[in-house]
């Protein structure tokens, strides 16, 4: 990419095989950033993998993207270097950077007031994934979870917006003991429903919660009306976005 345009971008992630369809990544992006605009912000894109949302970040304006991805803490092999990979395509000045570190590494040497908007995508049950089983069966893994959103909080600056996507647990494959046909890899029982997050951000100090759930994005807006609500998600994906704000 000799510019960092949009539409080069989407054409881009494909020819990278990091998305299916142009179309499919516009909607999503479109679903997932929704109502946040990105212009002049500083975004922190926690367990970024090879940084597809840090790259649209900056893409879109932002003033600096990092993406943190702890490849070397047991997350998914290969990230770092498809990182890098990937800046080769975009130019040298785009405002991106890559950090290796856990986020509570990285929140303890964060300054306070930093972020504009901070994303978990699929990321927020692998924070600390034993405390995360059992952040409803134990005081200890509860405050564990509190004191990570509570750091979180302190380094985003006032009406900053956290963007956190996942499964639910209540999903009807799971529940009647069953594979889920359109998610077969999901370890159900280290998810959470997103009322479980909502009140753990509210104890950290967030407001302003808003939830939707997510349909398959290569149903484009139709499928929004028909399985963008809880029933349709429980009977297929459990596929939620919460949006809450500083």
């Amino acid at each position: 990419m000799k510019q960092s345009n949009v539409n080069d971008f989407f054409d881009l992630m494909v020819k990278r095989k990091m998305y299916s369809s142009k179309a499919n990544l516009q909607f999503y992006l479109n679903t997932l950033f929704e109502n946040v605009d990105l212009t002049q912000k500083e975004v922190l894109d926690v367990g970024g993998g090879s940084g597809l949302l840090s790259y649209y970040a900056a893409v879109k304006g932002a003033q600096k993207a990092i993406c943190l991805e702890p490849e070397f803490a047991g997350s998914t092999s290969g990230m770092i270097k498809k990182f890098y990979d990937l800046r080769k395509d975009f130019p040298a000045s785009l405002p991106v950077e890559l950090s290796t570190h856990t986020l509570q590494e990285y929140l303890q040497q964060a300054g306070v007031e930093k972020y504009d908007v901070v994303i978990m995508h699929n990321s927020i049950n692998h924070l600390d994934e034993e405390a995360g089983i059992q952040l409803l069966k134990s005081d200890a893994s509860y405050r564990t979870y509190l004191s990570i959103f509570e750091k979180v909080f302190r380094i985003m600056k006032k009406g900053g917006v956290l963007i956190v996507t996942d499964c639910s647990c209540d999903n009807f494959f799971n529940d009647i003991g069953m594979k889920n046909i359109f998610t077969p890899t999901i370890e159900w029982h280290k998810h959470q429903r997103p009322g479980t997050w909502i009140t753990l951000f509210k104890a950290a100090g967030f407001s302003n919660p808003t939830i939707k759930w997510l349909s398959p994005n290569r149903l484009g807006k139709p499928g929004t009306f028909i399985m963008g609500n809880y029933l349709m998600s429980y009977l297929t994906r459990s596929y939620f976005k919460v949006t809450i704000v500083k």
